[in-house]
């Protein structure tokens, strides 16, 4: 019986401990890198006339800048993303934080009504106990007394 009484007590604890809970919004997806990639193929070398050499030279400087380009965007990209990441744990941590106070605090209640009801539950034995052996005792007196009148 009061294993039933103290299970429903931290079912309901823990039923409105849960209703108040409302976790952080978390991303689903996040976004692929908005970074164009450098044209590898662009830079072939052809013929040695001084035309060609020329061309590849300007072929090569646009891949270098498009490659520069693309490493930087890379790198924000990726500094943002280890921001965000940063960001969401810490913002789990709290949260996880502030559960672990919240359900401490119930388990604290519930154990002390625990200790509250067990404390009751054992002077109600030890009353009964009393009872019972006043009742013994007065039956053997009872007993003692008739087997005298005979």
């Amino acid at each position: 019986m009061i294993r039933q009484i103290v299970l429903a007590a931290f079912l309901i604890c823990l039923a409105s401990t849960a209703g108040a809970q409302t976790p952080a919004a978390l991303p689903d997806s996040y976004p692929d890198p908005p970074c164009v990639k450098p044209q590898v193929n662009m830079v072939k070398p052809e013929s040695a006339n001084g035309n060609a050499v020329s061309s590849y030279n300007m072929k090569v400087k646009a891949f270098n800048k498009q490659a520069a380009a693309y490493d930087s965007c890379m790198h924000t990209y990726i500094d943002k993303a280890n921001s965000d990441v940063k960001s969401i744990q810490g913002k789990a941590n709290a949260d996880l934080k502030q559960i672990t106070e919240r359900a401490n605090t119930s388990m604290k209640v519930i154990q002390d009504k625990i200790g509250l009801a067990v404390a009751d539950a054992k002077s109600v034995a030890a009353a009964i106990d009393e009872q019972t052996a006043t009742l013994r005792q007065e039956e053997r007196c009872a007993r003692l007394r008739a087997q005298c009148r005979r």
